[in-house]
């Protein structure tokens, strides 16, 4: 194992792109460039080479947090849901991957003096109580999987009808789909989704400003904005390669929450994925039931995902103390920042 540079993961990356084995929209090199950017996430690669032969890179993101360094491939935050290893040949057996990620581990805790590591793979794995190492623990995150593969008509046929309905509703109410490139307005929209659930961003407003000013213009990431009245009242951001397209943040304007905008969005983005050839949408589950039930309107198939986590028992309850403190300093920014839609 080896650590290499962004530079020589992009090269490679786009060298070998179409016949590479788990590969996904994260993946993507300028992806992981600008979140790491966005968040002051440092980028790092791990590569294995055979005779001279670099065949697999995991990616992933290093940064530290008080007296912690944190690995993650992903890390929480960046908007990435799964990464670990791309690669020339596949790595679809279990044992495979559990010794390849705890290789990675002890790699990256010699290398940058990690105590914490995340994994959390593309590809599913149905074991559920998979044999772990020692300090290792699992999750199994959920996701929901639509396959637009068939057809625009076998897609909406098979919409749930309360989905149609909000489709069509917002249709004859006037809401049209225009493309959007607003930082500003996006941040604020989705400050006041934040607190509409006594919270805050995580994501600093550098975070969107890169992904609309850069991303958008190169065209994996599609910016849609919800337009009622002559004013957008609600936008989302979706990812894609030439295979999937993921649906990673939305926000809106209280004022209207009555109006079925994110249905219309939602659509708008699996038309033009049907239409440019992809075959799968995603969506992540949010656990929380109200904005799932949203999601399950659109008939998808619920996937659990694979996602390891190592770190020794003091850096576990720290963690915990963190994340918890982390979390109260939102709501009490939440509680204390006025409203601001314009």
């Amino acid at each position: 194992m080896q650590s290499i540079t962004l530079q020589e993961y992009q090269e490679w990356y786009e060298m070998n792109c179409n016949s590479l084995y788990h590969n996904s929209p994260y993946h993507q090199p300028s992806w992981l460039d600008a979140v790491s950017r966005g968040i002051n996430f440092e980028p790092v690669f791990i590569g294995i080479n055979q005779d001279s032969k670099l065949l697999t890179v995991i990616p992933a993101f290093f940064t530290k947090r008080g007296p912690f360094n944190l690995f993650g491939s992903p890390l929480r935050g960046t908007l990435t849901s799964t990464l670990g290893p791309v690669s020339l040949f596949p790595v679809d057996q279990k044992r495979d991957y559990l010794t390849l990620v705890n290789k990675v581990k002890d790699f990256a805790r010699q290398k940058w003096g990690v105590h914490y590591c995340r994994f959390s793979t593309h590809f599913n794995q149905n074991d559920s109580n998979p044999v772990l190492y020692s300090d290792w623990e699992i999750e199994q995150p959920g996701s929901y999987w639509l396959d637009i593969s068939g057809g625009e008509e076998a897609v909406w046929n098979g919409l749930k009808s309360d989905c149609r309905r909000n489709i069509r509703k917002a249709q004859k109410l006037g809401i049209d789909v225009v493309p959007f490139n607003d930082p500003e307005l996006y941040y604020r929209l989705l400050e006041n989704t934040y607190q509409r659930h006594g919270s805050s961003s995580w994501h600093p407003k550098k975070f969107f400003r890169i992904i609309l000013e850069e991303l958008v213009p190169e065209g994996i990431i599609w910016a849609w904005g919800a337009r009622y009245q002559g004013e957008i009242i609600a936008a989302c951001l979706f990812f894609h390669n030439d295979h999937e397209v993921h649906f990673i943040s939305g926000a809106s304007n209280p004022q209207y929450g009555n109006l079925p905008t994110s249905y219309i969005l939602h659509w708008h983005a699996i038309e033009t994925a049907i239409q440019k050839g992809l075959s799968v949408y995603y969506t992540d589950s949010s656990g929380v039931r109200s904005i799932d039930q949203f999601k399950e309107a659109f008939n998808p198939v619920f996937k659990k995902r694979f996602t390891m986590i190592w770190s020794p028992a003091p850096v576990k309850v720290a963690q915990s103390i963190f994340l918890f403190g982390n979390s109260s300093i939102r709501k009490l920014k939440s509680m204390t920042k006025p409203q601001q839609i314009e």
